[in-house]
């Protein structure tokens, strides 16, 4: 096991030769250290600057927590909490240097991807995300819906996304969905309330009474507001589910839904 002081000690004593680094198993720099001492005679105030690198390398080790020193320096010799030196697979050996599992099993050891992989995925987001964009544009609401949902499945975190979902629920007159995605949105970074106050798009949840508590609360959804959504979504299924059943003309039944809601929040205003 490799101490942390040590190494800062060695690094700040003979940093210039590279011997903290054959101390932490870097042989590479360790020889790196040793040639640049030899080869540049350049010095700063009388101090050579393989030196410096050597306090630099000093200081870094002791800012440097106890975990944070073993995550890096010691996972080789690292011991389960019963004392039991593990026994690495292929894969682990691979990480080996970049953290330290205590209960390792099969989901936390798999492989999560590099750089490439996560390049792939916004890439497929970026695509998805135009997709849903031109079929809103084209009106197909529920196209635009299963794409923007795509791309948040590859891209959880884009603003964008989120907040394009939430105009396209609020054309389909799903103000749950809608008000979730704009509090995702606003959580992830968006902070243009005027435009959730004028988007034409969301002019279907502005008219509901819960939209002003969700606007004096900095546009962040509660779950008191999301019970009284859900209470208004019940409430006028059933008010549709009894016309349906008193079997209303095939003229009257035309946007139905849109109809019953208008006189839903007339009948609450007065």
């Amino acid at each position: 096991m490799k101490n942390k002081w040590m190494a800062a000690i060695l690094a700040l004593t003979l940093g210039g030769w590279g011997v903290h680094r054959f101390y932490l198993r870097q042989t590479e720099l360790g020889l790196l250290y040793i040639g640049m001492t030899i080869f540049l005679s350049f010095k700063i105030l009388g101090f050579g600057l393989v030196n410096l690198l050597g306090w630099y390398d000093a200081f870094k080790l002791m800012m440097m927590t106890n975990e944070e020193f073993d995550q890096k320096f010691n996972n080789i010799n690292f011991r389960d909490r019963y004392g039991n030196k593990r026994k690495h697979t292929p894969e682990q050996y691979k990480r080996q240097g970049k953290y330290i599992l205590l209960d390792e099993d099969e989901v936390t050891t798999q492989k999560t991807g590099g750089y490439f992989d996560k390049f792939k995925k916004e890439k497929e987001a970026s695509s998805y995300k135009q997709s849903a964009i031109r079929k809103l544009k084209d009106f197909d609401i529920k196209g635009a819906i299963e794409d923007f949902n795509k791309a948040l499945e590859k891209n959880p975190n884009d603003i964008g996304t989120h907040y394009n979902l939430a105009c396209a629920y609020s054309l389909n007159e799903k103000s749950l969905e809608s008000f979730k995605h704009l509090d995702l949105a606003v959580q992830l970074g968006f902070n243009e309330g005027g435009k959730i106050q004028s988007q034409e798009e969301l002019a279907y949840i502005r008219v509901l009474p819960v939209y002003e508590k969700f606007k004096n609360n900095r546009f962040r959804l509660t779950q008191e507001m999301v019970d009284e959504l859900k209470n208004y979504q019940n409430n006028l299924l059933e008010e549709l589910k009894k016309q349906k059943e008193q079997q209303i003309p095939a003229q009257a039944q035309k946007s139905s839904y849109s109809i019953l809601f208008q006189e839903y929040l007339r009948e609450e205003n007065k």
